[in-house]
């Protein structure tokens, strides 16, 4: 894939940027955390046929700048929005995986004007915030994911390929080297804090009003009770779908690539 590569600044944060370009609509690409903006590989190889495709690195990651004593989650609703306005996109799709969709909620709740609709991989509902009696097995499995991620971190480039086809034997090569890639380049001050989106997904289904497409998988974050009440909660005219694929955990496109990419592209054919 070719792509143009930039800088813009936020609030004096600079948030760097790949783009497809081409005089095509536009879609933005928000990655998960510990990701960066090129981890969205074949996703965006295929959609800049027909989008101009832009992936940010969020705040924290990749080529962009580090995170500051004051940085919370809320600093990349902002710089997602920012961006959109800065490159003079025009009602942009904005899909997002795990901590990127839960910046696309946020980006569809604060700016309602903004996207022209959203799509989500597996964002993290009904894991923040923690219910009470939740809120210890949540930490717990925080310390895992940031120790596995530290420790992966830290090994050479060759050893993290080496562990992440050990660890995802499915996934195919170029999705292994972009994601060990990104491991050398995010912030170890990301797991500071617990949590990516502040706000319940009873509230977050309750203020979207652009369309939305929810795609969750098997051993994913999101359950089909949990993506059933959204559907139940949602109170926008403009429609919402959810889909579920089997045998694909939370990085649904690297793992059930064929079957998120049907679900992606019917959706866009019928938003169209």
């Amino acid at each position: 894939m070719e792509y143009q590569e930039g800088n813009i600044l936020i609030d004096g944060i600079k948030i760097h940027y790949y783009r497809s370009g081409g005089e095509k609509p536009p879609m933005v690409l928000l990655h998960g955390a510990t990701d960066d903006g090129l981890c969205w590989g074949r996703t965006a190889q295929e959609l800049a046929e027909g989008y101009d495709v832009i992936m940010p690195d969020a705040q924290g990651h990749g080529l962009s700048d580090r995170l500051g004593p004051d940085f919370s989650f809320e600093n990349h609703t902002k710089q997602a929005a920012g961006l959109v306005k800065e490159l003079g996109l025009r009602e942009p799709i904005i899909m997002g995986h795990s901590m990127g969709a839960g910046t696309t909620c946020n980006v569809a709740m604060e700016y309602p004007d903004l996207p022209k609709a959203i799509i989500l991989e597996d964002p993290a509902w009904g894991m923040f915030p923690p219910k009470p009696e939740n809120a210890e097995e949540a930490r717990k499995n925080h310390e895992k994911i940031r120790a596995y991620q530290t420790e992966v971190a830290g090994l050479p480039l060759e050893d993290i390929k080496a562990r992440c086809r050990k660890d995802n034997p499915t996934w195919p090569e170029e999705e292994i080297i972009t994601w060990a890639n990104s491991r050398k380049l995010w912030d170890k001050a990301l797991f500071d804090g617990i949590g990516i989106n502040t706000r319940p997904y009873e509230e977050i289904v309750a203020r979207i009003q652009c369309p939305t497409l929810l795609i969750i998988a098997e051993k994913g974050i999101v359950s089909r009770e949990t993506a059933e009440n959204a559907a139940r909660l949602w109170k926008s005219k403009a429609p919402f779908m959810w889909v579920y694929i089997e045998g694909a955990g939370h990085s649904i496109r690297r793992e059930q690539y064929e079957a998120f990419k049907k679900a992606l592209y019917d959706w866009l054919d019928m938003l169209n």
